[in-house]
């Protein structure tokens, strides 16, 4: 048991370093607002689809998108807790909250 477990660190010390350097490298270069070789195209395509522009927010938009964002996952959230009985993997089959405890 012990041998498994000295194998298992070991594998995962060797794949990070194995990674460290081509993983630092892309990340260097997204942090300094370059696209990645061979992936603009497919980052170009997926901002246009989620509707991200180049130009900077101001506070009033930057406020709204935080309030949005905060506003929808509660709801999320709200839905999940009130249709918990209902939802598949409840090996427990614990009921839904009512809307005062969700």
């Amino acid at each position: 048991m012990a041998a498994q477990g000295f194998l298992l660190i070991a594998s995962f010390i060797l794949l990070l370093m194995i990674l460290a350097r081509p993983l630092g490298t892309a990340l260097a270069t997204m942090i300094n607002d370059a696209p990645l070789p061979g992936l603009a195209s497919i980052e170009r395509g997926l901002w246009r689809a989620a509707g991200i522009r180049s130009q900077e927010m101001n506070w009033y938009q930057y406020l709204f998108a935080i309030l949005l964002f905060n506003a929808l996952g509660l709801l999320v959230l709200f839905t999940l807790l009130m249709f918990q009985g209902s939802l598949p993997l409840n090996p427990q089959h614990l009921p839904g909250l009512s809307w005062d405890l969700a």
